[in-house]
């Protein structure tokens, strides 16, 4: 399932990526989109103990990490060296959205300096075509004898969006309202706009 998911969002063309992404976000809330020293800050967190965080640069590149609480490759959330692993070979303005963001709520804090960066289970980038694993994150897989994607569980934050499969405007609906609220329907059609948007 796990290398399903991972070769679906590779497979997926990166402004319909964004496209899904946006719809998702925004149907939670506005606290879920914001602006992070010029990119666009995307995230999914139904408070059960697993989000997605998406950075979508100026420059096409995207930063995407993914948290699963009972994950094996989730750090503890004072473990700076393995968190500042995860993000080796990054490009580094990706990694600046990440870095001492005084809005975060997750962050693990460097000791010695006070940076801190976001806290993840998985961290990806795309350079504008193609997802890359960080290899940094890889190198930890592999010392731990984890593979990267099963032990990560990052599939299932990136269940809402549906990737391989089409996404329906009613499933991503019912991630903020009830099919029995009586605004559901009207949650369904501004779905329906934000999928018609292009990116």
């Amino acid at each position: 399932m796990a290398d399903e998911t991972w070769e679906a969002l590779r497979g997926t063309p990166p402004g319909e990526v964004r496209r899904r992404v946006a719809a998702v976000s925004e149907t939670l809330g506005p606290r879920f989109v914001r602006e992070v020293r010029g990119a666009r800050r995307y995230e999914f967190d139904q408070g059960i103990g697993q989000w997605a965080v998406w950075y979508f640069a100026p420059d096409r590149q995207v930063l995407l990490l993914t948290y699963e609480g009972i994950a094996d490759t989730t750090p503890s959330p004072d473990d700076y060296p393995t968190m500042e692993m995860f993000y080796r070979d990054v490009p580094a303005g990706l990694v600046a959205l990440v870095r001492n963001d005084d809005e975060l709520r997750t962050t693990v804090t460097d000791e010695e300096s006070g940076e801190t960066l976001h806290r993840a289970s998985s961290v990806f980038w795309c350079d504008g075509s193609t997802w890359w694993v960080s290899e940094g994150f890889l190198d930890f897989c592999e010392e731990e004898g984890y593979d990267p994607l099963t032990n990560s569980c990052f599939q299932d934050p990136l269940f809402p969006y549906a990737f391989g499969r089409e996404l329906k405007a009613e499933s991503v609906a019912r991630l903020s309202a009830d099919e029995d609220d009586e605004w559901f329907g009207d949650v369904v059609a501004e779905v329906r706009e934000r999928l018609r948007r292009r990116y």
